[in-house]
């Protein structure tokens, strides 16, 4: 009994190696022929592949650059925007970055204003999760400390410790994870409450860039000019990868 599990285990692992490497090899012959098309200015078939790949999270940086060339050739500001945005969220090139500033600026778009508070806010961002597990570690090695030393105070020692760790990580994740999201359509009605029927707090164009805050429903809750709106999910890319 035990060496027929044993074999059907191994089967159940041949199986599924097959079957990663067949949709690693799919994966790679999907990238080839969009990468091919591009190189052949074939831009509209090879956004398509590219579009493809993306939603199946299966991109990379070249790729998110690629999209976003195309994307302004195109003369889609907002997903030209969207897609220069990923690719500095995954290379943190600066080039990215002064790209975006640019056609902000000749498109007259707001939301991407460079300053010395928000580099280190994104700097920050980017360097959350080394915190995080920073305090994960200190944790476990007091925890463990406690522990050894065998005091009868340890439970509600360790029970504060976590509670102090965790409500710690929280609030740094909260406050210095910036996440944003980018106008897909012009004319989009941005409203001072999450319904239709609220009173109109602006109207913007294509392209702007808008922090995320939170969401209700089909509404997200988002910050526009230092003050609190609410733009249809439908309206907004969410730059995440």
């Amino acid at each position: 009994m035990k060496n027929l599990q044993t074999r059907f285990l191994k089967f159940l692992i041949t199986v599924a190696f097959f079957f990663n490497c067949q949709l690693a090899t799919a994966q790679s012959q999907k990238t080839k022929l969009a990468d091919s098309l591009f190189r052949s200015k074939q831009y509209i078939q090879s956004l398509e592949r590219y579009q493809s790949l993306f939603n199946e999270q299966k991109y990379s940086p070249a790729m998110l650059l690629k999209m976003a060339y195309i994307q302004e050739g195109l003369g889609k500001i907002g997903q030209t925007l969207y897609y220069l945005k990923l690719y500095h969220e995954a290379t943190e090139d600066e080039q990215a970055l002064r790209k975006m500033e640019e056609l902000a600026a000749k498109f007259r778009l707001s939301g991407y204003e460079s300053n010395d508070a928000s580099r280190v806010q994104q700097w920050i961002s980017k360097k959350i999760s080394v915190v995080l597990v920073g305090l994960a570690a200190i944790l476990l090695v007091t925890s463990y400390s406690l522990y050894k030393r065998n005091s009868s105070q340890r439970p509600w020692l360790a029970l504060g410790i976590i509670i102090l760790a965790s409500a710690s990580a929280l609030y740094l994740n909260n406050f210095y994870a910036v996440k944003s999201v980018i106008v897909n359509n012009d004319n989009t009605y941005l409203m001072q409450g999450p319904s239709s029927g609220a009173p109109v707090a602006g109207i913007l164009a294509e392209g702007n860039q808008l922090q995320l805050l939170g969401q209700n429903d089909v509404w997200f809750k988002v910050k526009w000019m230092d003050k609190t709106a609410y733009v249809k999910k439908s309206a907004v890319l969410t730059v995440t990868l």
